[in-house]
């Protein structure tokens, strides 16, 4: 019953879909997080070039992902598929915390961009005066600031970098980058715990349901 009900709520001989720009939005973000979270969790494994489009992939997702939390607050979304009401509240509480990650893990990671003294500012030039003491004999290393896609510079967020823009701020702002880090990390783990249970209830659905979840979503044939 609960499908023929579904079913009368479709368009005509049709299975709805998600509209074009937020299935091609849907999948575009997937295959980002997937670059990201293996480049960023298992990065000590892989070669080091791996990581190179880590900052510009996550800035991505995090430009995505707000253009499809608008697509989704101005175009109603086809009914959910029928199913058992702790799995429709299982599913929207999974819908809203996986959000909530490609929001804050993306944003987190650009916190720590930001959390270094600004080039040229006293603070700097503090910085590569303790590293050269730390490590005397070695190259100071100069710090640029990364490009997205090698195209454009990332912005720093003001009130972060400024922690360090003079001397005395320095090593407050290192232990904040440190503890974005570690909340990074967490976060990442988190987004990947999301993704597990998101992709398991569509195959649930798709599976064992029977139900046309990954049509909805652009794979696969429509029904009549």
């Amino acid at each position: 019953m609960a499908t023929a009900a579904w079913r009368d709520m479709r368009e005509p001989g049709v299975y709805r879909r998600y509209t074009r720009v937020a299935i091609a939005l849907h999948w575009a973000i997937a295959a980002l997080i997937l670059y990201n979270l293996t480049s960023g969790l298992l990065g000590e494994w892989l070669p080091r070039g791996f990581f190179a489009f880590h900052i510009s992939s996550g800035l991505t997702i995090l430009a995505l992902t707000i253009v499809r939390i608008g697509w989704r607050l101005t175009h109603k979304p086809p009914p959910m598929l029928p199913m058992r009401p702790w799995e429709r509240w299982l599913a929207h509480g999974v819908h809203f915390l996986l959000y909530a990650a490609m929001l804050f893990v993306p944003w987190t990671g650009w916190v720590m961009i930001s959390a270094n003294p600004p080039a040229g500012s006293a603070g700097a030039a503090y910085a590569q005066a303790e590293q050269a003491r730390a490590h005397p004999g070695e190259p100071v290393r100069q710090r640029s600031a990364p490009k997205i896609w090698g195209v454009a510079t990332v912005p720093m967020i003001g009130p972060v970098a400024d922690l360090g823009r003079e001397p005395a701020g320095v090593a407050g702002q290192h232990a904040f980058h440190e503890q974005m880090e570690g909340v990074h990390e967490k976060l990442a783990w988190l987004l990947l715990l999301l993704l597990v249970l998101h992709i398991g209830g569509a195959l649930k659905h798709q599976l064992v349901d029977g139900e046309p979840e990954l049509a909805r979503m652009g794979l696969g044939r429509r029904r009549a």
